[in-house]
């Protein structure tokens, strides 16, 4: 997340490192590749600060575009006690939406362990949280750590008789069951 925004600020630094070089009169120096020899200081200047100006609105335009389109995570709601394969499928003509809750979309996979839903699938960084439900309430799936019990997190594209169907596949279950599941 901080990425772009290092980048940004070194690209900001090595600019005005360079405007404030290429300011500088020397006696006897060679033009630069940017000026001519006869382009005087304030011409320098003028075009050095539009050039960082266009700079600084490029960086702030992807800042603010960034951070008002990021990817929502999601809310993976599993049954309480499920080991096994779960499947997303996308764009699946008269399934319903995925529900939005508090900024998170909702996928609440059944029994079966598969989800259709109208949805489009969306790709990119997010951050997403596993849960098994049950009447009792909801309890967190541990995804990442010490004892993981979410297992090979794939999307994927597959053609059959319905046409084409983009889906979203991922294991639940201890490592040693990943593996039975693997070898198999």
């Amino acid at each position: 997340m901080i990425l772009p925004y290092l980048a940004i600020a070194l690209l900001t630094l090595a600019t005005v490192y360079s405007a404030i070089v290429s300011f500088r009169q020397t006696e006897g120096a060679a033009p630069s590749w940017i000026f001519p020899t006869s382009a005087s200081r304030p011409t320098r200047i003028i075009v050095g600060s539009v050039g960082l100006a266009l700079l600084i609105a490029v960086g702030l335009w992807l800042g603010l575009g960034a951070r008002h389109h990021g990817l929502r995570s999601s809310r993976f709601l599993l049954p309480e006690g499920y080991t096994g394969w779960i499947r997303v499928e996308f764009e699946v003509p008269g399934a319903t939406p995925l529900p939005l809750e508090g900024g998170e979309y909702v996928l609440r996979i059944p029994a079966d362990g598969v989800l259709r839903t109208s949805s489009a699938e969306r790709y990119g960084w997010a951050q997403d949280h596993y849960y098994y439900y049950s009447a009792q309430g909801m309890r967190s799936l541990q995804d990442s750590g010490d004892a993981p019990l979410i297992w090979g997190k794939i999307n994927g594209e597959a053609s059959g008789a319905s046409g084409k169907r983009k889906y979203e596949e991922f294991f639940v279950g201890t490592a040693q069951q990943f593996k039975n599941q693997t070898r198999e």
